[in-house]
């Protein structure tokens, strides 16, 4: 018999649960969502519904594509909306100083979800944030795999677990209730399991990523020049004159790996790898060219690490050049 109503507790045990798991300590609390999308809704709409008489935020973008769908929101409830690119974010200070007393929160992002670019912006604005008690929301896509952020009293860091999972680390002064994740059905067990597998195969090896992306430099353009700070959990490369999707399959197959094995440790953000055309263009600041969303492409170091990888590249690359050429 199906009985259609959810035990809330669940979702606080769970809580609990993953808190202890992940090891944090006292007063710093979790909670769980279906996603980062999700954490970010619940998280700056609760924010926004609890103190309702702050209505000013602030939003860095060009970091991210999970606020930009909320953003009418707040245009039509008549709130101030700081906004600035983080291209042009200079002096932190400044831009703080410059917010309105009443801000209920800034919303930003510590890495980009695609290449794993830190902003060197975070800790600064999320300490100046908590001087001047305004909310710091930081959305982390994967640096929180490797970095153990400080969690300050006003700051709350959403962590993207998984696809479907989660987590936002609550400091002791954020009090906004939950919205609707309490109401919805959570397998106790299966999210931990879920939480402790996302750790697995997860690594940064600066030297490997480095060796890799000079070894190809005449091929393909890395995407990082030497100023940049980057998480080292992947490589980032351009190639300008081919599709990284059909250069990648090509050389999942002199692996021998399967298409689905090789996808686990490959990306691109190539549209015909995606089946989809505003994915990437209309939130990432500077705007990537339509060639560079073609050739870009993402390893991992479980794949860099096989000694015919880079072979198998090469060889890959240049059968395309061919195929692309016309012959008389």
């Amino acid at each position: 018999m199906y009985i259609d109503v959810v035990r809330p507790e669940t979702w606080d045990e769970l809580n609990d649960s993953l808190k202890t798991q992940m090891g944090l300590p006292d007063p710093l609390r979790v909670r769980a969502y279906k996603g980062i999308a999700h954490a970010v809704f619940e998280i700056t709409q609760g924010s926004a519904q609890f103190m309702a008489h702050k209505k000013a935020i602030g939003y860095i973008k060009g970091q991210t594509s999970v606020f930009d769908q909320l953003l009418p929101y707040y245009y039509k409830e008549t709130y101030e909306v700081n906004l600035l690119s983080h291209l042009q974010l200079q002096d932190v200070r400044a831009w703080a100083d410059g917010l309105k007393k009443d801000t209920n929160f800034v919303v930003f992002a510590e890495d980009h979800p695609v290449t794993g670019e830190l902003y060197p912006f975070v800790d600064e604005l999320d300490k100046i944030l908590n001087e001047k008690r305004i909310y710091s929301f930081r959305i982390s896509h994967a640096n929180h795999f490797y970095d153990k952020a400080q969690i300050r009293p006003y700051s709350v860091r959403l962590c993207s677990v998984t696809k479907d999972l989660a987590v936002a680390v609550l400091g002791e002064r954020f009090r906004c209730p939950p919205m609707m994740v309490q109401s919805m059905e959570w397998n106790h067990a299966d999210v931990l399991q879920e939480a402790l597998l996302s750790l697995e195969g997860r690594e940064v090896n600066a030297s490997l990523i480095g060796t890799f992306e000079a070894a190809i430099s005449d091929v393909a353009q890395p995407y990082f020049n030497s100023e940049q700070t980057r998480v080292y959990d992947r490589a980032v490369v351009i190639f300008k004159e081919t599709s990284a999707e059909a250069l990648a399959e090509k050389t999942f197959a002199k692996l021998g790996i399967s298409k689905e094995e090789g996808w686990c440790e490959v990306d691109s953000t190539n549209m015909c790898h995606w089946s989809g055309v505003k994915m990437f263009s209309s939130w990432w600041e500077p705007k990537p060219t339509n060639e560079s969303l073609r050739g870009l492409l993402i390893a991992g170091p479980k794949i860099l690490q096989n000694p015919q990888f880079v072979k198998a590249l090469r060889e890959s690359y240049q059968e395309l050049l061919e195929e692309q050429t016309w012959t008389v």
